[in-house]
């Protein structure tokens, strides 16, 4: 037998030869997936079919109901949570794509301060949520805050911004949309940066002014850009929470009191631990479908594109 049978055959032989060194390096990976990811979803699945009380300082579980799910529906302000979300994200997520489509396009075509108002775009989203509301408190507080100040100075009335359905409603959008538009920039820059510039070339030599060129030429070539930036947002505005807990509390009357407030109540301030966990599992079903439904229209309109 010759030394470099042998070592061939001791390579087979070795654990991290071929596909079981594949299995042995996601070991870990699987491991931490099932023991952060898997096992809380299935204790939350176990919770939401059951009631579930604390005393003293011991869980009460009481398995095999469905309630919790029914409950939803008698529960006005779960309901009602459900409308300021959708109202929420109705306007942010457009909102927050406009503006970030046309920053990523003003800042690709500034030659000279490009770079700089690029990393000035971006700082806001990599500000933490709580330093953003304390910057936004300082900017809407009714007795110090900056804007009321500015108001006064040209002779209008101070305004309570944070103190009105409609003001905090307004407030939390206009916060949501300042903190979260570097998001889509970033995307839709990237995007722009990706696009070959023969093809533009091609499109001016057809004589095609710069507007049509942005419309049918550009636009369409970000659209998986945009999708991708309007399933982020639909994602982060179901979710959202700090900016909202503390700038209003859900207030004033439940004006802002989102599913991610809502569930927060229910399972903190009334420890309605099963009812909690069967409303998160709700929110994150429809979140999911949702996004099923978005892939499936999109695949369906590609293919009609492709079939026309």
């Amino acid at each position: 037998m010759t030394t470099a049978s042998t070592a061939r055959r001791s390579r087979a032989r070795s654990p991290l030869h071929g596909g079981r060194f594949g299995l042995v390096a996601v070991l870990p990976f699987v491991a931490f997936m099932l023991l952060f990811a898997v096992y809380p979803l299935v204790q939350v699945v176990r919770m939401a079919l059951s009631h579930v009380e604390v005393r003293n300082g011991q869980f009460l579980w009481d398995f095999g109901t469905l309630a919790n799910f029914a409950r939803m529906f008698d529960d006005a302000l779960a309901m009602s949570s459900a409308v300021t979300t959708a109202v929420f994200i109705a306007l942010t997520v457009p909102l927050t794509l406009v503006l970030g489509t046309l920053l990523a396009v003003l800042v690709d075509r500034s030659a000279l301060f490009g770079p700089i108002a690029r990393n000035l775009a971006l700082w806001p989203a990599v500000v933490a949520p709580v330093v953003v509301s304390l910057i936004w408190l300082l900017i809407l507080s009714p007795t110090v805050g900056v804007l009321n100040k500015v108001l006064v100075d040209l002779g209008l009335p101070a305004q309570g911004w944070l103190g009105s359905e409609v003001g905090a409603m307004a407030s939390i959008i206009l916060v949501d949309v300042w903190h979260w538009t570097p998001v889509v920039f970033l995307l839709v820059y990237t995007a722009l940066k990706g696009i070959d510039d023969q093809i533009i070339e091609a499109a001016r030599v057809d004589g095609a002014s710069e507007q049509q060129i942005f419309w049918r030429v550009v636009l369409p070539l970000l659209t998986p850009a945009l999708a991708a930036a309007a399933l982020i947002r639909l994602v982060m505005g179901v979710k959202a929470f700090d900016e909202m807990y503390l700038l209003t509390r859900g207030g004033p009357n439940d004006a802002t009191t989102l599913v991610s407030l809502h569930i927060r109540n229910v399972f903190f301030d009334r420890l309605e631990l099963g009812y909690g966990a069967a409303f998160s599992l709700a929110v994150v079903v429809f979140v999911i479908a949702g996004l099923l439904v978005a892939v499936l229209v999109r695949r369906t309109v590609r293919q009609g594109g492709a079939a026309a």
